[in-house]
């Protein structure tokens, strides 16, 4: 019989939470994709996650040109070859029958819920009225443009340059740019945390459990394990 320990409890936590989130959240998770066999050559693409801005290494398993699981990629050693829940949902930004595939216009009062399919035409037509609208009569510095850190986000900053505002800010200028430029400023380069090999550690608005950075996770679940 196997003692119930800190260890043990820690440990069986960790795996019973994955599991539960990935029989819950992913309609397409694997147990999902097994009761309608898919046939097909099979293949796996080395890649990153593009569900948060830690972006772990991951590989895609492709059948028959389809992707149909994510996984943590091996090689990837500080991030013990695992990816969070929200990464292994990631084929779901394709494949979910849910997607938005095209623009929606409120067509109600805000709050109803009402909207209406358009045309990629006529939501640039009405996007580019209200902003020209708006900076003629408050200025273009009025505007302020927000994106999803990535490898995305100059097209967005290159439309606020192009309109004349500088308010341009991502999920870097609220969260990670924050330590950066304070690590540069004290110690002249980046900060690297060794939190699996920690004593004592002393968090501040920032849930580690939470953040979906498997390398830190796991560096935590290592400290509090030792």
């Amino acid at each position: 019989m196997i003692q119930l320990n800190r260890r043990h409890f820690l440990k069986g936590a960790g795996a019973s939470g994955a599991t539960c989130a990935l029989a819950s959240f992913l309609p397409g998770s694997l147990a999902a994709i097994e009761k309608q066999p898919l046939k097909g050559m099979t293949s796996e693409v080395a890649s990153i996650c593009e569900m948060c801005s830690t972006r772990c290494p991951i590989k895609a398993r492709i059948i028959d040109g389809k992707n149909v699981f994510i996984s943590g990629n091996k090689e990837a050693k500080s991030f013990g070859g695992k990816v969070c829940a929200r990464g292994g949902a990631g084929h779901s930004l394709l494949y979910d029958p849910q997607r938005i595939v095209k623009p929606l216009k409120r067509v109600g009062e805000r709050g109803e819920g009402k909207w209406a399919e358009i045309s990629w035409d006529e939501a640039y037509q009405f996007i580019a009225q209200k902003l020209t609208a708006i900076k003629q009569q408050h200025g273009a510095e009025s505007i302020a443009f927000s994106s999803k850190s990535g490898s995305l986000d100059g097209h967005v900053f290159h439309l606020a340059s192009a309109l004349g505002t500088p308010n341009t800010f991502t999920h870097a200028s609220t969260c990670p740019g924050a330590y950066v430029i304070a690590a540069k400023a004290m110690f002249g380069t980046k900060m690297k945390r060794d939190l699996g090999n920690s004593k004592y550690i002393i968090n501040f608005g920032h849930n580690i459990y939470e953040g979906i950075n498997m390398s830190e996770t796991r560096g935590m679940m290592q400290a509090q394990m030792d």
